[in-house]
């Protein structure tokens, strides 16, 4: 899946120059993290509504219960998904728990059809997160400004 996306050398600019003085990644907590975990909600409710559940099944839990989701400054075991490029500053994730289960539903297995969740509420969900982060975005970083603004007094 590919997002096309403009504006972002912008927004990093703005990033660097409300970070000066202060500490990056608090900056960045409170601005780049914030968003993306609320861009992802969409995401995150589409998932829980389409995640396969087996009506049969007796057990406390289900694969839908177990959707979480995160946003965070990429750590290093992060970095080594080839999913996450050196250059990002921010993921959101939206995960279930991993088991063989979550696995085979998603991409199946040699008895079971590919029945995708994930990938697929992403995709249906991509230009309103893309909205959403926009939006966010252009809240939250005005609104950390002033904030750090009135500490620098």
């Amino acid at each position: 899946m590919i997002f096309k996306t403009e504006g972002f050398a912008e927004l990093n600019d703005q990033l660097i120059q409300l970070a000066q003085g202060f500490r990056t990644d608090l900056v960045m907590r409170n601005t780049a993290v914030k968003a993306a975990k609320r861009a992802m909600v969409p995401v995150e409710n589409d998932v829980k509504v389409n995640a396969p559940y087996d009506e049969d099944n007796t057990g406390p839990i289900h694969l839908r219960d177990t959707v979480r989701l995160d946003s965070r400054i990429p750590n290093a075991r992060d970095r080594n998904s080839i999913m996450v490029s050196q250059s990002d500053v921010v993921i959101g994730v939206v995960s279930v728990k991993k088991s063989a289960v979550s696995l085979s539903q998603e991409f199946g297995n040699a008895t079971t059809a590919a029945q995708p969740y994930l990938r697929v509420s992403l995709e249906r969900n991509r230009d309103e997160v893309v909205r959403i982060l926009g939006e966010e975005l252009g809240t939250l970083i005005p609104a950390y400004a002033k904030k750090l603004a009135k500490r620098k007094v």
